[in-house]
């Protein structure tokens, strides 16, 4: 029995939510029976519509075909939402390649199907060929390409938790079947975290918000600024963000060293394991008080960035939680709830192993 088959997935919960609706379906139908007989039997079940129109999060109404069986994926983050909702069914093209993503490829093999298409040397005609029915993408780029070649492009770019339960809940509307319903059990989950751990962090003075620095490559001097959802991740988890410039939405920008030493962040997080010995062994950094006092961190980092986007984003508010308040959440075991994240919503059993490599974002033993 392989990891993915051990789990109560998520088709076995829908299938069990299933049965209870199924009880009150019959229900209604013997109460039905006591009254005038019912025509329902001799007609004809209407045929279910070919297209929908979805407004993206972009604000553009585009219609689609209802339950797409081949899908294309310009966002490297939304591919772990695709995953969740359809564990990649039917994803002929992908922005993410297995060796830059080989939990994404170990947990979910489906990805193995698709082509990864677009990046750097990206050409249209090549993804056309794969015939996507739809294509997910974060801008608009490519919408008057898309259009010309007679496929739906959704956008799903989202900068808040807000944005993002809305594009989850998007996708899931062009998925259809089971989606709708995991997309709700997962914004669900998600709010209720935010709102236990907030409960706490709510009650912080400002004195007691500590200072965090946060990159993708923070000893390169790429760092998060504000009007990201990494800034709203730091808020909720207790902190406050040591950049107090705009970085807008995904973007990254490099600032000087003398910038990061003026602002003497208290906690360093960064997405480069790397990095952390790095840091601490560089003198130019020793005046820092996250240096001082070894609070540098690597984020953990699975099938997609904890921090960055992806639907992990559920694992990296409880664990910055505890990173920066332990005196507050000493209960969050974060082993515990990575596991259970994985069984629920991505549909694998990890070991204690995998759970390891994780939280100090290394890829997956060979």
């Amino acid at each position: 029995m392989t990891a993915r088959e051990a789990s109560f997935t998520r088709r076995d919960f829908l299938k069990a939510a299933g049965a209870t609706g199924a009880s009150v379906a019959l229900a209604g139908a013997l109460a039905g029976c006591s009254g005038t007989s019912s025509n329902s039997s001799s007609e004809k079940k209407e045929e279910e519509p070919k297209t929908q129109t979805v407004t993206d999060m972009g604000g553009t109404d585009v219609e689609v075909p209802t339950s797409p069986t081949k899908y294309a994926d310009g966002w490297y983050a939304h591919n772990e939402i695709t995953i969740m909702l359809t564990g990649a069914e039917g994803l002929v093209a992908t922005h993410c390649a297995p060796k830059d993503y080989q939990w994404m490829y170990k947990v979910c093999p489906n990805m193995s199907n698709a082509t990864a298409t677009f990046g750097k040397d990206f050409n249209f005609e090549d993804l056309v060929a794969l015939e996507p029915q739809v294509i997910f993408d974060s801008t608009n780029d490519l919408r008057d390409k898309a259009t010309e070649a007679g496929i739906p492009l959704v956008n799903c770019m989202f900068k808040t938790f807000d944005e993002m339960k809305k594009s989850i809940e998007l996708t899931a509307s062009v998925f259809g079947g089971d989606a709708p319903d995991i997309a709700k059990k997962y914004n669900t989950e998600l709010d209720q975290v935010l709102t236990d751990v907030k409960a706490k962090t709510d009650k912080l003075a400002d004195p007691e918000r500590v200072s965090v620095l946060h990159g993708n490559a923070v000893h390169d001097l790429t760092i998060d600024g504000t009007n990201t959802i990494i800034d709203d991740w730091i808020k909720a988890a207790g902190g406050k963000n040591a950049v107090t410039e705009s970085t807008q939405g995904n973007a990254q920008a490099k600032f000087s060293l003398e910038q990061i030493v003026a602002w003497n962040p208290d906690v360093i997080i960064t997405g480069k394991a790397a990095d952390v010995d790095a840091i601490l062994n560089d003198p130019n950094w020793a005046t820092i008080n996250a240096v001082k006092d070894k609070k540098v961190y690597v984020n953990p980092k699975g099938v997609f960035g904890w921090d960055r986007y992806g639907v992990e984003e559920l694992l990296q508010i409880q664990w910055a939680a505890a990173t920066l308040h332990p005196e507050l959440f000493g209960d969050i075991k974060i082993e515990e709830k990575v596991k259970d994240f994985y069984k629920t919503y991505l549909n694998y059993n990890l070991t204690d192993d995998e759970v390891k490599l994780i939280l100090v974002a290394k890829n997956p033993a060979a």
